[in-house]
C-alpha cells in the first residue's frame, strides 16, 4: 500500500477531498517524523511505538569489492508493534 492508496481511503471514509485527505496525512506523517526526531519517540496506542536507537560504529564489507570498511555510528528510527495490532496481524493468517 502506498501513500497515494492511503488517501484515497481516507478521502472515501471521510467523505472528503483527496487533497484536503492528502494535507491531513501529511501532517500526520511530519508529525509522527518530527516527535521522532525531537523527542525519540512517538506511542500510538493500540498500535506501537516509534522510537530510535543508537547504532555503535562497527566494521562491515564494501559489497561490491569485498574489502572492509567502517560503518558510521548512527541513529536510526525503529517500530515495535504493540500486542492489539500483533493480534490482528497474526488472526488474518
Amino acid at each position: 500500500m502506498t501513500k497515494a492508496d492511503i488517501v484515497t481511503k481516507v478521502a472515501k471514509a471521510l467523505k472528503i477531498k483527496q487533497v484536503v485527505a492528502e494535507k491531513t496525512i501529511c501532517t500526520v506523517l511530519d508529525t509522527i517524523k518530527q516527535g521522532i526526531i525531537d523527542e525519540g519517540k512517538v506511542t500510538i496506542r493500540g498500535f506501537g511505538c516509534f522510537n530510535t536507537r543508537n547504532k555503535s560504529e562497527r566494521q562491515g564489507r564494501n559489497p561490491k569489492t569485498g574489502k572492509p570498511a567502517i560503518i558510521t555510528a548512527r541513529r536510526v528510527a525503529s517500530f515495535k508493534a504493540y500486542n492489539p495490532f500483533k493480534h490482528q496481524v497474526n488472526s488474518l493468517k
